[in-house]
């Protein structure tokens, strides 16, 4: 199924650049850095990992569940086509997984044994939800203030620390 709305991670941070860029917020003093290297997992990922575009929601934190007798996802906002390790991997940050959790998780999507590529599918899907959250929150800066700006450095603490468990990963 193809819904032909489209969420593309990265023309969505370029945008996001572009308004940060123009409300002159400051970057991280080490953002090209930073940024160069979800580019390289990106490539790295879209050659030895499957990537398949399906509908997602796109913003499945956990004030977007409801529960009524029976748990509804709500606020369709963002919703489009993406990869759907997208979903897997902002429920995981949104609810504070831990890798045991993430197992499951996986396993329970994927209905089987999760592989080495797998894991750092899901893994680089970590590391683009906090990149993109990220800029989202530092183009909000100026119309939100501090608290975009500690949520921008909490996904950014983060997405850092996710870098180092993908190089963990792949020595």
């Amino acid at each position: 199924m193809d819904t032909k709305v489209p969420f593309e991670v990265f023309d969505m941070a370029t945008g996001y650049e572009d308004i940060i860029k123009e409300k002159q917020v400051p970057v991280y003093h080490d953002y090209v850095r930073v940024k160069d290297e979800v580019m390289r997992i990106k490539h790295i990922t879209d050659e030895e990992c499957e990537i398949k575009k399906v509908p997602c929601h796109n913003d499945p934190l956990c004030e977007n569940w409801v529960k009524s007798g029976k748990m509804y996802l709500i606020d369709w906002e963002y919703a489009g086509m993406n990869d759907g390790m997208w979903d897997l991997a902002d429920i995981s940050i949104e609810a504070k997984y831990d890798a045991a959790l993430d197992e499951q998780l996986l396993e329970a999507y994927f209905e089987r044994e999760i592989d080495v590529n797998d894991r750092k599918h899901f893994l680089a899907a970590k590391i683009y939800v906090d990149y993109l959250w990220t800029l989202w929150a530092k183009a909000r800066v100026p119309y939100d203030g501090q608290s975009m700006k500690d949520w921008a450095l909490e996904r950014y603490t983060r997405l850092k620390r996710n870098l180092v468990e993908y190089q963990r990963a792949s020595l």
